[in-house]
């Protein structure tokens, strides 16, 4: 794999979580 398209998915994988984080964060408020 090239390194390249590892950090790019790890980089989507991460904001995805990131964004999951902030909705759950603000739901619950």
């Amino acid at each position: 794999l090239h390194s390249g398209l590892i950090k790019t998915y790890l980089g989507s994988f991460a904001l995805s979580i990131f964004i999951i984080i902030l909705y759950m964060h603000g739901t619950n408020q």
